[in-house]
């Protein structure tokens, strides 16, 4: 018991400390001049990225067993190229659902669930954790200078954005440490279509609809508010995140889930 109430308070304090280094950014003169440049939020997620990253480094963790390995790519864009089209259809929702109200929220809760199931009939005969070589800094780092030199507009930005930051980061900090750290803690004694999960999944997934809760982009902007439709629904598409990470042991199918879909709507629509 002890083991596992270390590991959660563990979690608490760097989800708290994540969220309140991104607070301090976005309010800060550099995240108003980010937004007026950009409109994004490049800055905010790089801490989300680095932050988690700096404690496994110096903590001496394993980064691989945190998820940051992706030895067989071939095997973890195939998981992604199979699990993409329930992930990409249930995005599609958006633009038919308010998902600011509670109905919305709850049609999108219903739709993540159906996509859950999906992703796991689709993935039942894939390997299950492929072991994998690090995954160092420089992909975020990388990619933060194309942005930032590229000319074509904003739809290289929002593609960069979502996949390479917003994907990256989300990925890192909820399925990557929080969900890896409580998996140690408290086993993965359950099964669903094969792949083992334990409470690792359901608290960094209760997590990740927290932040939305918090909303951090309308405290950003100067109209913040507790979004608890948007902490709902979201917690159930943390879970088809969860999931993925755990069939493939790496977060790097579920950041191309979590971010190509957006990156690709928000190309299109130029938004």
């Amino acid at each position: 018991m002890q083991v596992k109430v270390k590991a959660v308070i563990e979690v608490l304090i760097v989800f708290s400390l994540t969220l309140l280094l991104i607070a301090l950014v976005s309010l800060s003169p550099v995240g108003r001049w980010e937004r007026q440049v950009s409109n994004r939020f490049f800055v905010e997620y790089a801490v989300m990225i680095a932050f988690p990253l700096l404690l496994l480094v110096i903590t001496r963790r394993s980064l691989a067993s945190y998820g940051l390995s992706l030895r067989n790519i071939p095997y973890h864009l195939d998981v992604m190229a199979t699990a993409f089209v329930p992930v990409a259809i249930g995005s599609t929702f958006f633009a038919f659902i308010n998902y600011r109200q509670w109905s919305g929220s709850l049609i999108l809760a219903g739709v993540e669930v159906v996509v859950l199931v999906a992703v796991g009939w689709l993935l039942k005969h894939k390997p299950t954790h492929g072991d994998g070589v690090l995954i160092g800094v420089t992909i975020p780092t990388a990619f933060a200078a194309l942005v930032f030199r590229a000319t074509v507009g904003n739809a290289v930005s929002a593609f960069v954005f979502y996949v390479c930051f917003l994907g990256l980061g989300e990925e890192l900090l909820f399925r990557g440490y929080i969900q890896s750290r409580l998996n140690l803690a408290f086993g993965r004694p359950y099964q669903f279509f094969g792949v083992h999960w334990g409470w690792g999944v359901i608290i960094a997934s209760a997590l990740f609809g927290l932040m939305h809760v918090l909303n951090l982009g309308g405290l950003a902007g100067g109209r913040w508010y507790l979004a608890w439709w948007w902490g709902f629904w979201t917690f159930f598409g943390g879970l088809v995140f969860g999931f993925v990470r755990e069939k493939t042991g790496s977060i790097v199918a579920p950041m191309l889930l979590h971010g190509l879909p957006q990156a690709i709507a928000y190309a299109i629509l130029g938004l």
